[in-house]
Order: structure tokens, then sequence, then C-alpha cells
């Protein structure tokens, strides 16, 4: 053979192929078949380095094309080759792409060894997964895969697929593939694609379609069997495979274990047990139309576990014997229990050939073996097995020959075994059994007519004697070959041992017995080690097939040892082409997002660098599609990884491989964006709504301010004419009268306007968990007091008798200080005195009572007849730090009481509702949002309380509690930077001062019941906090809330130099006017900036202009009130300005984080728009002094 092939002549498909196997040791070839049916000649392609140093590989050639040729003469397409020993075995074929590779199983010195060795069987089967790729748009790669090659052919497809394409189903019962329902279709692809052993009966002609994992299986029953009908393609199990399909066709799922089958799938019938697992299949009407089966051969372990207990019992038989003679019964006793392995056994003894008269069974033979080999020798009949004693066949005894050449029958053949030591197997169709041998054994060995059997010598292990001959029938339905072999060898083994225990010394004995169960247990215990491994090993390649998340293994330099479908499948490529690749064309470089590669590569250079484990996600190229399985929308986005690798360090230290999963992350990380995004638009949101708010507010808040201090100009300036108009006023009386009321009506309708500012601004912070409740220090009557102090004028307009009620728990409890938040308490109150005042002033009876008790259980409203309204679900309070060790839990309870109209059931079911109120003829003739009561519930929940109403006999009955604690001196609130927000209340007729020492409210009068502790004894069960007198009708009466006089407005300890700063021109002339009105000297300014130029022309700067202290705007153009403010106190700490300037802000920002903002800019106090002038000055007094006391002035 002097012909080389051209590389450049092999397909280029072949080359990594031929590669490899000019590597392997095993003689091969490439052959290509006849391009024509005309041209019936193969063309040998290639063959490899160990076929050219074959002794005659012209020979060789000619047999393998002859074994092609000669096997395919027997099968309808090439593709039946596959996986296929050829005729004369010892070729095996593999068909890929077209071509033959031919494989030597063995050289010609082992021509006659069996076709199945293990060593040649350990073959994969992989299903071939194809992946069609197109150019979709804009040039990007569509990777979808198209697999359904039961309607068109796909590229590359295995033997097997074509073998399958090309049956004759339009001969079957199935009709034509391209006819075939989507079940049947989706069932075969399913099971083609199976490593397992996996086969359909479909339809009533019940189909027999199986997949390539069966064909190891079925033998030479393939590929014959393929679409025929069950009962034909296995004719001779059908009696049992009948019930169980038809059980299974019921929709019973039952699995069946270690059934036994004989089926002829090697020319002959043979025996097989098997596991079954047998689903029924339902059309898509609900019907059952065929049965999925889920096979498993176990005939290995069911004869295995055969014949190791026949093996149990010959060893204890053997244990028994005390002597050689003993032997032979033992034996024949327990190859009678093996009635399928051996269905008849002869038992000879070889024994000297004494003269007439010796003893021919002496024992003295096995012992002197030097001289025994001189003597005749002959074999005597020891025993039998499942044939008796005086069949034709069971010779007594005959001498044995070294020339047996002449001898006929048994004699021959045994005498062969004592000359050469070599077991014998003879056959009835080769002539060597004995005719009356080859017979049917009733009752052993299946019934069936036996056609081989086993001559064995017995040898002795010392010597070169031999002690006996066995002559066992083999069972007919098994191949003579592997396990079957192993357990024979094992038995003559055994006997052999046994024999030679008895002939050695008793130490020599026990000693070899030791051994014996020693080697036995380690034998056995290999053994069931090897099976765990095989099992575990199998599992594990199950498990990691059908795995949904990849897994792969690479050696330290990158090589692909081992990867699994899934791992393939998220690259959109084949196992067979990521395995042949280099490390240098590594598949990471095209699939793997450009701005991920890099740190992939350092991630991989760290695990070998630093052994340790590493979990990475990173981007592929190609985009993520999915369907959302509820709305059925189309999902795209980039393909998401996250990999998981560890490495395993070999004893040296160094890497040997690096292991791990792949796992898709991309639904998740579609999630994590999607909810990122949301989060985004809710808190955009969210942040659009405190603005829209925010913005609300201000511009609500501006005018109203302005038109407070415009009425309140007002009705100053004719209160003081009213007892002169008829002598000096051109104005009638009455008329004058009517401007005060209106300016009175005014100032009410502001007030009530800036009360649902407030209430809005309350309940947009409770809708968003802001509002804080702040503990302090406080007199709970006092606190009370004060809210009837604020009303006073109106409660005198309308001529109501108010009364505060001190109950006797209260006293009881000697209660002097409690930490609760007044702000958030006196909000509550004011808002239910407020609506008692509303409901009482129309009234024939007008009667107002606040009661305040406490106690230390939570109350239940028994006490004053009410039911409390069932609480909402708990919403966090925030609360700064309070130190209340020891500190008691009280709970204080207030009652207003009303003789207003009164409220029916249905009525008072409306309350405590948001922008619900008892009925809307309330509104028409009452007024008010509805949301106060609301807040006064949620302020109540939040402070640990309850709200609720009673009405009757025309009395209604408003009573809350809240939760609070007695103060002690160990009570005090940590050390913090003041939440402003913390003192806010929505009272009608009073902003809040806000400041770095805490709020208060302005123009709230201080002490108002004179007493500083609880002694006040019996008297103080009721208080009256407003003046006796009622107001006199001889005149006309101006009322005008806590509106003192023009005179009392100049009489100010010392007059005050207030700077105005104020971008809105009516608030800033009407404050001026008011100010100076008040007696103060006033200067404006109308941003920021003019603000600091005026500071260098004042007392502050060395300059002449007096300034007492500034009224900041906050919102204002070319320089904002904070900003200014920051100046300010830049200037202070760099000495530009000389001591403290008392700065106020006047803002309409009344949101808690804009008045915490302006006070941490440097403010000292911040006033929120609307205020009234006569309730400013006093604090803008106080801040002065407050100021100069502490610089010492």
């Amino acid at each position: 053979m002097d012909d080389e092939t051209d590389p450049n002549d092999i397909p280029e498909q072949l080359r990594a192929l031929v590669d490899f196997l000019d590597e392997d040791h095993r003689p091969s070839l490439v052959l290509q078949p006849p391009s024509t049916k005309h041209n019936a000649s193969w063309n040998v392609l290639w063959y490899n380095q160990a076929f050219r140093s074959q002794a005659r590989p012209d020979d060789e050639r000619r047999d393998a094309l002859q074994a092609v040729e000669s096997t395919l003469a027997a099968r309808r397409h090439v593709s039946a080759l596959h996986g296929r020993a050829l005729e004369g075995k010892r070729w095996q074929a593999r068909i890929t792409g077209g071509y033959c590779i031919t494989l030597a199983i063995e050289t010609r010195s082992q021509l006659g060894a069996p076709e199945n060795d293990s060593t040649t069987q350990r073959t994969q089967r992989h299903a071939n997964v194809q992946t069609v790729a197109s150019d979709g748009q804009n040039g990007q790669q569509d990777c979808r895969r198209y697999l359904d090659w039961t309607q068109n052919a796909i590229p590359n497809m295995s033997p097997w697929i074509e073998f399958l394409r090309d049956v004759d189903w339009a001969s079957t019962g199935v009709g034509p593939m391209h006819s075939w329902p989507i079940g049947l279709r989706h069932y075969v692809l399913s099971i083609t694609s199976n490593p397992n052993p996996r086969l359909l009966v479909w339809g009533d002609d019940m189909v027999f379609i199986y997949n390539e994992a069966c064909v190891q299986l079925f033998g030479k029953k393939h590929p014959v069997a393929m679409g025929q009908h069950t009962s034909q393609a296995f004719a001779e199990a059908w009696p049992t495979i009948k019930p169980l399909i038809e059980h299974a066709l019921t929709g019973a799922v039952s699995p069946v274990k270690h059934a036994p089958m004989y089926i002829e799938r090697k020319g002959f019938l043979e025996e097989t047990y098997w596991d079954f697992t047998l689903l029924p299949i339902l059309n898509d009407e609900g019907y059952c139309i065929g049965v999925l089966d889920e096979i498993t051969e176990t005939t290995g372990i069911v004869t295995g576990e055969r014949r190791r207990m026949a093996i149990a019992d010959l060893t204890v038989a053997m244990e028994s014997t005390s002597s050689v003679r003993d032997i032979w019964p033992a034996v024949t006793k327990s190859l009678d229990a093996a009635t399928l392995d051996v269905p008849f056994a002869l038992l000879y003894a070889i024994v000297d050939d004494l003269p007439e008269g010796g003893d021919s069974k002496s024992e003295s033979t096995l012992t002197n073996s030097s001289s025994s080999t001189m003597r005749p020798k002959k074999c005597v009949l020891a025993g039998t097995t499942g044939i008796k004693q005086d069949h034709p066949d069971a010779i007594d005894s005959f001498a044995l020959l070294e020339n047996f050449e002449t001898e006929q029958g048994l004699v021959k053949f045994c005498s062969q075994a004592w000359n050469t030591s070599q077991a014998i197997e003879l056959s009835s169709r080769e002539g060597s059994l004995p005719p009356g041998l080859a017979t049917v054994v009733p009752g052993r060995g299946f019934d069936d007519k036996i056609e081989t059997a086993l001559l064995s010598p017995i040898r002795a292990t010392t010597g070169n004697d031999m002690l006996g001959i066995l002559i066992t029938g083999l069972n007919p339905r098994t191949e003579y070959e592997g396990e079957y072999k192993f357990w024979m060898t094992v038995s003559t083994s055994l006997i052999e041992k046994a024999a030679a225990l008895i002939s050695l010394p008793e130490e020599q004995r026990r000693a070899q017995k030791i051994a014996n169960d020693m080697n036995n247990a380690l034998a056995q215990q290999l053994r069931l080690t090897t099976i765990q491994a095989e099992k575990s090993e199998a599992k594990f390649q199950r498990l990691a097939e059908t795995a949904p998340t990849g897994m792969f293994m690479f050696d330290g330099q990158g090589h692909v040892l081992y990867i699994n479908d899934t791992y393939a499948e998220i690259f959109g490529e084949t196992r067979e082409s990521l395995t042949t690749r280099t490390p240098e064309e590594h598949h990471w470089n095209e699939s793997i997002h450009e701005d991920d590669l890099e740190r992939l590569l350092e991630s991989w250079s760290e695990i070998k660098e630093k052994k340790t484990p590493i979990a990475i996600e990173y981007r592929l190229k190609k985009p993520w599609t999915s369907i959302d399985k509820l709305t059925g929308q189309e999902l795209s986005g980039e393909t998401w990884l996250m990999a998981t690798g560890f490495p395993e360090i070999d004893a040296d230290g160094s890497v040997a491989t690096v292991q791990g999963w792949l796992t898709d992350i991309s639904h998740r990380k579609f999630s994590e964006n999607l909810l990122a995004q949301r989060l985004e638009d809710a808190l955009e949101n969210k942040r659009s709504t405190e603005n829209f708010i925010d913005m609300t507010s201000h511009e609500m808040r501006n005018p109203l301010s302005a038109i407070l201090q415009s009425a309140d100009s007002i009705a100053s300036m004719l209160a003081p004419a009213m007892p002169i108009l008829d002598e000096e006023m051109a104005i009638p009386s009455n008329t004058a009268e009517e401007i005060v009321d209106a300016a009175q009506t005014i100032i009410l309708c502001a007030q009530h306007q800036k009360r649902i500012v407030d209430d809005i601004l309350t309940l947009s912070k409770l809708d968003a968990s802001l509002l804080v409740i702040s503990p302090d220090k406080v007199q709970a009557p006092t606190l009370i007091t004060k809210a009837l102090k604020m009303y006073e004028a109106e409660i005198e307009r309308a001529e109501i008798d108010a009364q505060l009620c001190i109950e006797p728990t209260y006293d009881k409890l000697e209660i002097n200080w409690v930490l609760l938040d007044p702000s958030r308490l006196l909000q509550v109150v004011i808002n239910l005195l407020t609506n008692s005042i509303k409901f009482t002033q129309h009234g024939q009876v007008r009667k107002v009572k606040i009661c305040l008790g406490a106690s230390y259980q939570r109350p239940t409203g028994k006490h004053h007849g009410i039911s409390f309204v069932p609480p909402r679900v708990s919403r966090p309070a925030r609360s700064p730090f309070i130190n209340t060790d020891g500190a008691d839990d009280i709970y204080l309870q207030i009652a207003v009481y009303d003789t207003g109209r009164g409220l029916s059931e249905d009525e008072m079911k409306l309350l405590f509702q948001r922008f619900q109120q008892a009925s809307p003829k309330t509104y028409k003739q009452y007024g008010g949002s509805g949301l106060g009561l609301f807040i006064s519930r949620e302020l109540c929940e939040l402070q640990g309380g309850q709200i609720g109403v009673s009405s009757g006999d025309g009395k209604t009955c408003f009573t809350f509690f809240v939760k609070a604690k007695r103060w002690t001196p160990e009570s005090e609130l940590q050390p913090a930077k003041a939440n402003f927000d913390n003192k806010f209340t929505s009272n009608a007729a009073s902003p809040m001062a806000y400041s770095r020492r805490g709020s208060t409210v302005l123009g709230a009068p201080t002490n108002q019941l004179g007493i500083t502790s609880h002694d006040a004894g019996p008297e103080r069960g009721y208080i009256n906090p407003m003046p006796a007198t009622k107001p006199s009708t001889s005149k006309p009466t101006i009322e005008v809330a806590e509106q003192p006089a023009a005179e009392d407005l100049k009489a100010t300890p010392k007059q005050m130099h207030v700077l105005i700063v104020e971008d809105n021109q009516i608030n800033q002339k009407v404050m001026s006017q008011q100010l100076k009105r008040a007696g103060c000297v006033v200067h404006v300014a109308n941003h920021g900036l003019e603000c600091l130029e005026f500071l260098e022309k004042s007392t502050f700067c060395a300059a002449e202009t007096p300034l007492s202290l500034i009224l900041l705007d906050l919102e204002m153009p070319i320089m904002d009130g904070l900003t200014a403010i920051r100046h300010i106190r830049k200037r202070q700490s760099t000495g530009q300005i000389d001591g403290h300037i008392p700065v106020i802000a006047v803002t309409a920002n009344a949101r808690s984080e804009q008045i915490s903002q302006a006070i941490d800019a440097g403010m000292d106090q911040v006033v929120t728009k609307p205020f009234r002038i006569p309730e400013l000055v006093p604090q803008m007094e106080a801040l002065v002094q407050e100021l100069a006391q502490a610089n010492g002035t």
C-alpha cells in the first residue's frame, strides 16, 4: 500500500476527526459510500498510522471493504451500519456526515475474541441538536434552532435521524411521516433526544417506535422491529407485554421491577429482565392514544444476584466437607439448586487406574504429585444433577488417554481436558455435545433443549494433577460470556480451593481459609464499589445532561474537558464545536459582550492564581427574548449569565481543573431593571406631588397673610375711634360697625382658609409616613387652657359658656408634668373645640365643656358613654429617643361636650373619614372640609390612642385619649437638632414660631390658669378661663380676636428698627404699615442682595443706620432668603459683621423639611404665613431681648 492520501483531499468537516484518529492505536479507515447505484464500489479516503503499520495493510483494506459491503447487503440504508460490528466481527462502523469511519475492534491475533468486549461497547449516543442560523435584520444572527426533522430535513442530521426518516412509515399504522399528528411528532422528537432507552406504542395498531439507545438492547430485532405492530416486533414476549400495555392504556401508571422477558434479539430466545414505567399518552380530546415506555434492562442485576446466591450456597457446602470424597456430593447438591444456569451436571473424579482389587479412589494420589503423573488415570462418575446416573451418556468410568484423537464422545473431550488443563465448550451444532445430552431436562433450563455444555477440569492447587472433571449444561437462554463465564470459573475455583484446603495441614488450612475469606470479602467489596461507582457515574451523567443549568469543566490551560447540552445551548452552539476549540479560539471572544469580556478574563486569572472560587455576572452579545406567561407580551433585553466556578487543586498545588455552573439570569435582570424604573417613576411622582402641595401652600399662604394684616389694619384703625364716631366722624356709626364686622369676617375666612391649607399639609405628611411625634414636658391643663384662650374672642362673641373640668381621676393620680407631643394634642383639642363653637353658636343653649381625666388602664369610653372608633392599620410613628426608664405609662382622656344640634346614628357613621361630614347640609350651613376629624383620628392613633363620639338629648360629646408617660427628672429628651415639624399645630387663630429653642404659638398667653401646682383643692373641678362679664349692649360692640388697641401696639419697651426683606410688593406694603403703626421704624428690601447692601450701612457694620431685627422672606429673585442668611452668618464668623443679627424667616413654606432647612441655614426663628402683626410683634421683642441678654447688653 504505497499511495498516501493528500491532506487537502480530506473533507473539511473530517479534518479534526482524522487528526484525532491518527493518534489512535487501532487501525482505522475513512470510507466514502458509492456515488450512484451503478457505481457500487467504496472509496478509501484515508487511513491512520496504525493501519499503515499492519504487516499486510492491503489485505486489511480488502478485509474492511468486504466487511462493509457484506454487512450492508443485509441492511436497507448506510445509516444502519452506525454503531454495529461488521461482518466477521473485526471491524466496527461509525457514520458521520455521510462518511463511514471503520475501526478495528481486534487485531488478527484476537479475531476469536467475543464480539461484545466491554472495551469496545462503551459508546455514547447523543441526539444531534442542530442550530439553524440565519441573518436577521441589521446583520444580527438569528440563533433560533429548528429541530423538527419529522416535517423537514435539518442540516447535519445524525445517522439515526436519517435512518428514521428513511423508514417506510407509509406501510405502518402511523402512516407517512408528513401526516403524523403533532402529538406523535412531539413524542418521537422527545424520545429521539433522550440518551436513555425509550420506546412508544402508538395507536390502535400499536406501532412500535424506539430511540437509538434501544438498539443495543434489541440486538438483531433492529431495524426490523421499527414501525411493526408490537405483537410482531416481540412476538415471543407478547403474552407478557400485552397485559402491561393494556393496563397502561386504562390510564394507570405503575412501575414494574425486574419483569422477566424472553426475547429473540441475538438469534435465540434470550432470558432478560427489565424495569418498566409505562405512561399513558393522551390526545387533544383526552383519550389514551398510546404508551410511553421508560425501560431499563436489569438482566445483569437479576442474574448476578441469582448466581451470587449460588456461589454462597456452594461455599457453605464446601465448608462442611472434611475430605475430597465429601466434596463431590456437596457439589452436585449445590448445583441442583441452580435449575436455570445448570440444567444438568456430570461430575467425574479422576483417580489412579490401578489393577483390579486396588483402591481406585485412594486419597494418596492427591499428596504424591511427583509420582502420580506417571500412573495411568481414569474418570469415575461421582454424581449427577438433572439427569439420572443410569443415563446412557453418564458413563460410570473410563480411562484417560494421552492419544485421545481416536476416542469418541465424552471420553475424547475429557481426555483432551486432562491433557491440556483447559475448559472445553461442547455444542450440539458442532456435534461435540452427545445427542443424549442435547435434550430437554424437565423442570430445568426453562424446559428448553440444551444446545451447549461446558467441560471444566478441576485442578489440584499443588502439583500438576487434576482432581476431577465437571460437565455442566449451559443455560439455553443466555450466552456463555461475561458474568456467566465468570460465575462458572469462580464455582470451579471454589471446588479446587476446597480440595486444596482439605489436603493441607490444619494450620495451613486455617490460614488459607482466612486469606480466602479476606480475598472473597475484598473481591465482593470491590465489585460492590465498582457497581456503585458505575451507578453514580450514570446518575451524574443523566443529571448533567438534563440539568437546566449549564455545567462545565476546563483544564488549567482553558481546554474544554466537559460541557453539557445546556451550556452549549446558552451560547447557541453545539457541544462538538465548543469541545474541539483551542484556548486561543475560545468562544468567549465571540459570544461575550465586549464591555464584560475583560472582567471575565480577570476572574479567570484570579481563579487560577489565587485558587479561590469566583462568582461573576456578565452579558452576551446576543439579545434575550421571552414571552410573559400572564400577558403574552414579548419581553426583550440583554442576555445575562451568572457563572460560579471553583478550582480543583493537584497535589503539587497547581490548578488541575476549573469546574462550575452557568445560569441564565436574563429574566431576573430584566425584572430588576423594570423594578428600578418603576421605583424611580414612583419617587418622581412623589416628588412632583410634594412640589405641587408646596407650591399650592406657598401661593395660598402669601395672599392670606396680606388679607389678614389688611383686615387687622382696618379693624385697628376703626376700633379706637368707635366711642367718638358720633362726634367727629362723618361715617355713621352703623356703617362703621359694618366695616369692622366685614373686617372680622375677612379675618375669620382667612383663618378658615389657613386651617384647610394646614390640614392638607398634615394629611400629606400622614400619607407619606413623615409625621413625627415629639414628646415634651408639658402640663395638660395649661395646654387645654391655651386652646380656650386662643378662641376667647369667638367664644365671647357667640356668648358661649366655656368651661374646663378637671376630673377626679386626674387628681387621684397626682399628675403634674407628663411627656407627650403638646402640639399634636393641642391640634386635636382645637379641631374639636372649633367644631363645638361652630355648631353651638346658633343654638338656644350655648355651652362647651372640656373634661380632662387620666388612668393607668386603656380607656374604654364607658365613662362618657361612647364607643371608640376601631383603629386603622397601625401607622409607624417616628419619634426621637427619650429616656423613659422608670416612668409610668398613663392615658390622658379628654372629652369635649357641646349643646349643638346633635348627630344622628347615620351621621355619626360618616365621621372620622377623609373628606366626610355628617351630611351635605352640614357643609352648606357650617362650612368645613371634612378633614379635621379624620386628621384628629390619625393623630390620636399615632399617639397610641383612639377617638369616638356620642350624641343625644341636645348634647354631643367627642372623646379621645392618648398614651403618655409621667415625667421624671430622668425622662429627658436626648440632645439633638430639633425637628421643627414636631410642634406644628393647625389652629385657626395663630401661626407657629419655630426656633432653635422649640416652637410656640404666636400670641398665646402664659399661665392662663394662674396656678403652678395641683393644690387647688375642690374648687378646681370647674374652671372658666373666660371673663365673667358679658359685653354691654348700650353701645355698638366691636370684637377683634386678640386684637390690642393701637395705643397698646405703640407701648413697646423700646422702639425697634426692622428690615423687611420681601419681594411681594403687597405683602411688603401691608407689613410696613402695620409695623409702623405698632411703633417700629421700618426699612424694606426687595431681595437678599439688597438686604446685604443695607447691612453694610447699619450699626452692625460700624455705620449709622440702627437695626434691631430682620424679617426675611425665603422665596425671592436675584438672591433668596437662605442664601442671604448664609452670607450674613458667614460675615459674622469672619468679623465683617459685629455681633449677632436677629433674623426671623417669614415664609409660606410650611413643610417641616423646609423649616428645618431654614433653621440650619442660620435663621433664629421661622414664622409661617399667614400671620398677624399683633401676634408677631411680641415674638420679635422677645427675640431681641433674649439675644441682648445672651450678649450681655
